[in-house]
């Protein structure tokens, strides 16, 4: 039995480049070639053609394999034929998938059903994403089909990158981006890379900065998002970081390898490579070095050749599904908690968590109304305004070509208020000032946890709003939840309180305007138990009129426990960037001992200050935690803007001397070491005098 793959020739840009770079790693696997030319195919007679087809297989035997690498540029009519006659002579067909036409190109959709029809004649399919084998089971593909998911490009080399990226703030972009080029309107140079041959190219690419892989319109981020990026491959076989939007196919992969930036408009990636700083850069670059060598070597064609020949000769390889919307199921998505509570208002919260991430929900009352439709793929709560109705089931879904197709659906959920005598095991703090806008959605999110152990401390700090009332009624409501009312103090007085309050052996903070998810408690309390912690860790996301961005991911090992010196040396270095209070489990002998300073900015003194004086720390990435900045968010930049640079860096100067000199001792120099970082990083963002002579000081502390 001999495997022969397809090698485009005759056409001279990025598509041939492709098929010959699959074709020579094919050859170091035993392949044969069988060569195709890019000509006019449509002024060719079907007799001629059928000669040409003879001349390419006549080396072919019956039982060969050949891997059809599609498309060939030469129409749909060619493709068929040269499996047809592959098929007439017993030979086998899997065809490698690089990108589909009628996708590709708007004025090709027409060829949608033809191109099905096509690929069906094929034993297995080498797709480029799970995202396109969901699309051609959608648009039907036969249940049967065998499907290889190549997930990235490779970009061989055999030049050795000798030297590290150095951390440049410049942006490199295709060569053939106009668009890009055209529209550009950011201080951060963008380097159009053209006229460079590959090894060339590369060598360039290496010196540093980031590569960018972005769309200039509705169609390219199509294909994007269903296909792979040949260009992007190559930024990362460089060593460096790439920029990449949401949604598209690889973005799971690119995060979960720490390869770069994904943002959800130009502007926001700019921004985050204007606040980078090198620590940072380096972080990734350490990551990409990782990474690279397999795409320099052909690892992922060498692996999705050989599993789509094994396929051929294994039923338990690769199997497509008999309906569509299997393909989406697959345990990929899930609801695994639903809950349904009382709220302010004779409202009704609706809550759930689930695995996966569908493109919207859909909610039903039992009778099979429709009550409320999502586009929002992160939404776990709904506030229903409706009083009477006591059932509900959710609906998650995904857009396909067909429409909305249904992959998950929860049991029906009915009203139950939870009663809760016995001691807690945890206890949730929520400040509370003003916050009749949005403090209903804060508690109804802390009530929906699936952890039942666990009690709500609210401290109003002296509302003079509809606050107390709402507070009240939860309180007489709920057994789990009891309210502490003061003179106003300020937010760090009311922690305190609740702290003073907290009767549970972990503690946690949750700000009033601000969401956690159904598991974020439980995962928490697992995680910190598991692995003897006294304080556990999640990242979250930051919600503002652009969507939701993931924040404080580190790449570090998960629910495994580090000592707080090595988490500081992390936070020193600057790979944790924000001092948050509130993504955290602590234990609460641990605050108890060590409270809030009364000072502004104190979540940037308390956060190093209580880090300091615990022994061992553990970390989840599961986005629990919903930072939300649209609801006051505007108003705390404008208060922080009409500060003049004397007062803010006053601000700054209490944080740090009260993390410096009331921190633990024994980790003063990691302190030290964090308090010059950052103010390294005050110094350039408001270039005052004062952050200098305050370095100077912290160096002769101790």
């Amino acid at each position: 039995m001999n495997i022969y793959i397809t090698r485009l020739n005759a056409m001279g840009n990025i598509m041939q480049t492709m098929q010959c770079m699959a074709a020579e790693i094919a050859h170091q696997l035993g392949f044969r070639e069988m060569g195709v030319y890019h000509y006019n195919a449509n002024a060719e007679k079907a007799g001629e053609r059928a000669v040409r087809f003879d001349g390419m297989i006549a080396g072919m035997s019956a039982g060969d394999i050949v891997v059809c690498q599609f498309h060939t540029w030469n129409g749909l009519k060619f493709e068929r034929g040269l499996v047809d006659h592959i098929k007439a002579y017993h030979g086998r067909v899997i065809i490698f998938i690089h990108s589909l036409e009628a996708l590709m190109i708007k004025s090709s959709r027409f060829m949608l059903g033809e191109t099905i029809e096509l690929y069906n004649q094929a034993e297995a399919l080498i797709v480029p994403s799970h995202e396109m084998k969901k699309l051609l089971l959608d648009s039907g593909i036969r249940g049967d089909m065998k499907f290889i998911v190549q997930e990235m490009w490779d970009y061989t080399t055999e030049m050795e990158l000798r030297t590290m990226p150095i951390f440049r703030k410049e942006i490199h972009c295709p060569g053939v981006a106009p668009q890009l080029v055209q529209n550009w309107k950011y201080e951060i140079p963008l380097k159009q890379d053209a006229g460079l041959k590959p090894d060339e190219l590369l060598m360039e690419l290496s010196r540093g900065g980031f590569g960018l892989e972005w769309h200039h319109d509705e169609q390219a981020y199509q294909y994007m998002r269903y296909g792979s990026s040949y260009t992007l491959s190559r930024y990362l076989a460089a060593g460096i970081p790439v920029i990449v939007p949401a949604g598209i196919s690889c973005q799971k992969l690119i995060e979960e390898n720490h390869l770069g930036l994904v943002a959800d408009t130009l502007d926001e990636a700019v921004k985050d490579v204007e606040a980078m700083e090198e620590s940072q850069y380096q972080e990734y670059v350490r990551h990409v070095g990782r990474f690279a060598p397999a795409l320099r070597n052909g690892y992922y064609t060498k692996k999705c050749l050989i599993d789509a020949v094994l396929a051929l000769f294994r039923e338990d390889m690769g199997r497509g599904l008999s309906q569509a919307a299997d393909a989406y199921e697959l345990g990929e998505y899930e609801f695994l908690t639903v809950s349904l509570k009382k709220s302010y208002g004779g409202n009704r919260a609706l809550s759930w968590n689930m695995s996966g991430k569908p493109d919207g929900f859909l909610i039903y009352d039992t009778s099979g109304k429709l009550v409320e439709e999502t586009d929002n793929s992160y939404q776990h709560y709904s506030l229903i305004k409706e009083e009477g109705m006591e059932g509900f089931v959710i609906k998650a879904y995904v857009n396909t070509l067909k429409g909305k197709m249904i992959v998950a659906k929860s049991a029906p959920v009915y009203l139950h208020v939870e009663s809760k005598d016995a001691a807690p095991l945890v206890s949730v703090v929520i400040p509370a000032y003003n916050a009749e806008n949005y403090v209903v959605r804060c508690i109804d999110t802390v009530l929906a946890q699936s952890f039942a152990d666990m009690e709500v401390v609210i401290v109003d700090d002296g509302s003079v709003d509809h606050t107390p009332d709402i507070l009240v009624w939860y309180a007489e409501n709920y057994q789990n939840i009891r309210v502490i009312r003061q003179e106003n103090a300020g937010v760090q007085a009311a922690r305190n309180a609740g702290i003073m309050h907290a009767k549970g052996e972990y503690t946690g903070f949750v700000d009033s305007d601000d969401m956690i998810r159904p598991d974020m408690v439980e995962r928490l309390y697992e995680c910190i138990k598991s692995n003897g912690c006294d304080i556990a860790i999640t990242s979250g996301y930051e919600i503002n009129h652009r969507g939701y961005s993931p924040i404080m991911q580190h790449s570090i090992k998960e629910d495994t426990a580090f000592t707080a010196e090595d988490f500081l040396r992390m936070y020193a270095s600057g790979g944790y960037a924000m001092p948050a209070v509130w993504n955290k489990l602590y234990r609460t002998s641990l605050v108890k001992e060590h409270l809030f300073p009364l000072i502004r900015y104190e979540d940037e003194a308390w956060t190093p200050y209580v880090l300091s004086y615990a022994e061992m720390i553990c970390y989840l990435n599961i986005c629990a935690y919903e930072y939300d900045r649209i609801n006051c968010g505007s108003s705390l930049v404008d208060a922080w803007a009409r500060k003049s640079k004397e007062e803010v860096f006053q601000d700054h100067k209490c944080s740090i001397l009260f993390y410096l000199e009331q921190g633990n001792p024994k980790r003063l120099e990691l302190l030290k070491k964090l308090a010059k970082s950052e103010l390294s990083s005050f110094m350039k963002a408001l270039a005052y005098v004062g952050y200098e002579e305050l370095r100077k000081q912290v160096e002769g502390m101790g």
